[in-house]
């Protein structure tokens, strides 16, 4: 086929035959996708329905005894101040889910001027993740 001769109406087919395919497997691609979707769809809802549905009752636990109410030395503090440190600290452990009980005894002020390893450690500890 010679160049010149090569007119719009062959142009115009080879464009058109062009996006047509590319639509087309676009087309397909979502398709696919979607298909994967509601299969991973489907065995999700299994196996939660599985794991959801208790096979027997549990027996109930033994109930923790509870904490001895303790004088807390708080070196000055408000009684209000006193009940946030403590519900911090009981809100953290609790966290790891461990069964165990926990009183606080003492809450005592740290000194200010703290050493630069000291510092860096707090720092460290303490910062948002």
């Amino acid at each position: 086929m010679d160049m010149q001769n090569f007119g719009i109406e062959e142009t115009m087919g080879t464009v058109l035959t062009g996006f047509a395919v590319v639509f087309l497997a676009l087309i397909i691609l979502v398709v696919i996708i979607w298909c994967i979707g509601k299969v991973m769809d489907s065995m999700t809802s299994r196996k939660s329905a599985a794991s959801s549905a208790p096979a027997e009752k549990p027996a109930p636990a033994p109930k923790a005894p509870a904490p001895k109410i303790v004088e807390v030395a708080s070196d000055g503090l408000s009684d209000e101040v006193v009940a946030a440190i403590t519900a911090a600290i009981t809100a953290i452990l609790d966290e790891e889910g461990d069964g165990k009980s926990y009183v606080v005894r003492s809450i005592k002020r740290v000194r200010k001027n703290r050493r630069a390893w000291g510092k860096a450690g707090v720092e460290e500890n303490t910062r948002p993740f």
